[in-house]
Order: structure tokens, then C-alpha cells, then sequence
């Protein structure tokens, strides 16, 4: 009687499981240029978004973005919510008379939505004849598409190739990265800050000042990216006895982290000029919310009212538990200027951010926190963190992408 280890099939199953078979592959694949790298991993994770947009699109009921009454095309489905808003941006501009609601509030207005993302779409739909709602989702995909071959080189700065490609992995999976197919101007964000963060680890900080206008032109980053740059310019002066801080850098960085608080007003200036309003921005963006600006505040009173009075003590718990992440030893791996960032924005979001169902996707800036979570050489480990990040994306697209009229929660 043969042995089972004889039979035909069973025999087949070692070559075609041979773990140095993968080892091989993998090195070929290490074995190509880093943007390559990036790209494929970036296209992956495209497939991956759009193949779940395009499940849940066949449960989706015509809503006021579609562009017929009885069906959603994809292409609809990829300009949903803000979408919407930005292409009224390159549309009709911005309004010089603030709509007031029947209470006596700012009403939701174009105000809260930055301009760099709708002037580069309505340019490119100009010149090339096709409309505002083709062009909008192909500019983001795209843009996150180069952003991830920045991401890929900053990390490889900081930790080996292996893990740095397990970063950007994660950061192009996460749940609300589905986000980078759609008309928002997250993906043209994340470009930006991706190359602004790498100008000033390189510290070429002057380099960095346009790039940095053109994000705060993009998305609500520039105020996270001033306490950022205050906490860097504060640490290469503490450490300039084992950092040696030049006086021409520290000339250049200083140029950088003042111009870049003012370069974060351009918006709301632009916003009080056209309006006559000083508070035009800010009350627009209190418009989605209570109808009032407040700072801090916001998160003691939403963990009260979904969790009772133990709210704040999990808030504290929660505030300190991504504080000790930030600087822990796998923290450290990211480098401290990644670092310092991380501390900058989450500090941004506490003070002005109103807690609510698009938390998750205004974590995508925290990109660097990726590396934390990458450190691990297991593959069982590697391929469950990825699958449960795409679960995850079904969910983010199915439940809060995905729009139930005649009202829903935004995502």
C-alpha cells in the first residue's frame, strides 16, 4: 500500500505551498524600483476600493447626487457627499452673502470646502471637454497614487524596505482610504503633506513653503501643520547639541514655521475679504455641526452623551493610550519629525475637531502611525492585518459611504 505522501496530488501541494517559492517572488518583487513598488501596491488596494464601491453601489437607491432619477452609475456613486460640494465650488464659487438658515445661523455654504481640489478638476475638464464629475475621481486617484511613492520613500528613511512597504500598505488599505477613488481632495492632501513632511526631514525647509501652501489650499491641515512645525523648530533647538542646528537652518526653519501659520489663514482671510464676515469660515464650519465654535469642549460633551458620566475618563484613557503609542518604542521607529507631526494634528483634532461619524476618515493624515503597526515580520500576522482593514472597508463603504435618503450620517 503507498504512503499517502506518494499520491499523485498530495505530492503537487509542497511545490505549489513551497514557502521558498514566496521567498523567492517576494525578493523579485523587493528586487524592483520603489515607485514601482509603491504603484503596485497602490493599484492593489484600488482594485480592492473599487471592486467593494462597485458591490454596494447595487444597494444604493437614487439620492441628489445621482444623475438620473431611477439609477446611480458608479461614476455618480464615486461624487457622493462632499463630492457634491466641491463640484458647487467650480460650479458657482463661493457665496459673498452668507445663506442664513431659519434660526439666524450660518447655513452650510461652499465656505468649508478649500478651493486647490475643484480648480485643478474644473481646469482639467476645460481642457479636455469631459465633465467635472469624470475628471474629479480620476485627479484623486491619481494623486494618491504618486502620494503612496512618496510615502514609500519617506518610510524607508526610517525603518527596512520589507516594513516600509507593509506601512504604505496599510495606510492605501485603511478603511476610509477608499476615500482616494472618490471627488474628495484627501488624496491631493495627502501628496502634499506626504512631500511637505519629507522636505522637512530632508530640512529643506524652503523648498517645503510651496508645497505647503498648496495643502493648506487643499483640506483644513494648516493650523496641525503649525503646531507641528512649533514643536519641531522647539526640539531641533533643544537638541542641537547632539542635532547640530546651524544658524542658516535654523534661519530657514524658523522662515518656514512662521509662513506656514500664515500660509493656514489664507482660507479663512479669503473667506472674511469675500464676505465682509470675519467669522465667515468658522461659522460655516459650525454650520455641519451645533451652530457654535467651541474647542475642546466638544469631545468632554459627545463622550458624555454616548457613554454617560464615564466618558471623559475614557476619553483621557484613550488620549493617552495614542500619546504612548506615539512614543513608544515602535512610535520611535517613525522617526521624530513623523512623530512630532503625529502629536501636532492629534492636538489640532482635540482642540477643533467635532467628534462625529468622519473621525475615522480625518485619521488619514496620522498616516505615519502605519509604521507602528508594520514592525512585524510575521506574515500570518501581516496578511490578517490586511484583511481585516479591507472587512473594515466594507463596512466604512457599505455604512457610511453608502447614502439612505432622505438623510444620513456623512462618512
Amino acid at each position: 500500500m503507498s504512503r499517502p505522501a506518494d499520491l499523485p496530488g498530495i505530492t503537487l501541494a509542497p511545490e505549489v505551498f513551497d514557502s521558498s517559492r514566496f521567498s523567492r517572488l517576494g525578493a523579485l518583487f523587493m528586487s524592483l524600483p520603489v515607485w514601482l513598488q509603491a504603484v503596485a501596491v497602490y493599484f492593489l488596494s484600488r482594485v480592492v476600493s473599487m471592486s467593494i464601491f462597485a458591490a454596494v453601489l447595487k444597494r444604493q437607491d437614487p439620492a441628489n447626487w445621482s444623475s438620473s432619477p431611477v439609477t446611480t452609475t458608479l461614476n455618480d456613486f464615486l461624487n457622493f457627499w462632499d463630492g457634491g460640494w466641491y463640484g458647487r465650488v467650480a460650479d458657482e464659487g463661493y457665496p459673498r452673502v452668507l445663506p442664513i438658515d431659519d434660526s439666524g445661523a450660518v447655513a452650510e455654504n461652499q465656505w468649508a470646502f478649500y478651493p486647490l481640489h475643484p480648480s485643478i478638476v474644473s481646469t482639467l475638464a476645460d481642457l479636455t471637454g469631459l465633465s467635472y464629475e469624470v475628471i474629479s475621481p480620476i485627479v484623486s486617484t491619481l494623486a494618491a497614487g504618486l502620494a503612496s511613492i512618496v510615502i514609500l520613500h519617506l518610510f524607508r528613511k526610517y525603518v527596512d524596505a520589507g516594513q516600509a512597504l507593509m506601512g504604505l500598505a496599510l495606510v492605501m488599505f485603511f478603511p476610509p482610504a477608499a476615500i482616494f477613488s472618490t471627488g474628495y481632495a484627501e488624496s491631493l492632501t495627502l501628496l502634499l503633506q506626504a512631500t511637505a513632511l519629507f522636505l522637512v526631514v530632508e530640512r529643506r525647509y524652503l523648498t517645503a513653503l510651496p508645497v505647503i501652501v498648496f495643502m493648506d489650499l487643499s483640506r483644513p491641515i494648516g493650523v496641525a501643520f503649525s503646531f507641528f512645525m512649533l514643536f519641531h523648530l522647539i526640539d531641533r533647538f533643544l537638541r542641537r547639541r547632539t542635532d547640530p542646528y546651524p544658524a542658516g537652518e535654523a534661519i530657514r526653519s524658523w522662515t518656514l514655521g512662521v509662513l506656514s501659520c500664515a500660509a493656514a489663514l489664507i482660507h479663512p482671510i479669503h473667506a472674511w475679504w469675500a464676505t465682509g464676515s470675519l467669522t465667515a469660515y468658522t461659522d460655516t464650519e459650525a454650520a455641519w455641526h451645533t451652530g457654535e465654535t467651541t474647542f475642546v469642549v466638544q469631545w468632554v460633551a459627545r463622550s458624555i452623551s454616548l457613554i454617560g458620566p464615564l466618558g471623559p475618563v475614557l476619553l483621557v484613557i484613550v488620549i493617552a493610550g495614542m500619546l504612548a503609542l506615539i512614543f513608544s518604542p515602535a512610535g520611535a521607529r517613525m522617526g521624530r519629525t513623523l512623530q512630532l507631526f503625529c502629536l501636532g494634528y492629534g492636538l489640532y483634532l482635540l482642540i477643533f475637531f467635532n467628534p462625529q461619524t468622519s473621525t475615522l476618515r480625518l485619521l488619514l493624515p496620522m498616516f505615519p502611525m502605519a509604521l507602528t503597526l508594520a514592525l512585524v515580520r510575521s506574515r500570518g500576522y501581516r496578511a490578517a492585518m490586511l484583511v481585516a482593514y479591507i472587512l473594515l472597508q466594507i463596512v466604512w463603504v457599505a455604512y457610511l459611504w453608502h447614502f439612505t435618503p432622505p438623510a444620513d450620517l456623512p462618512p
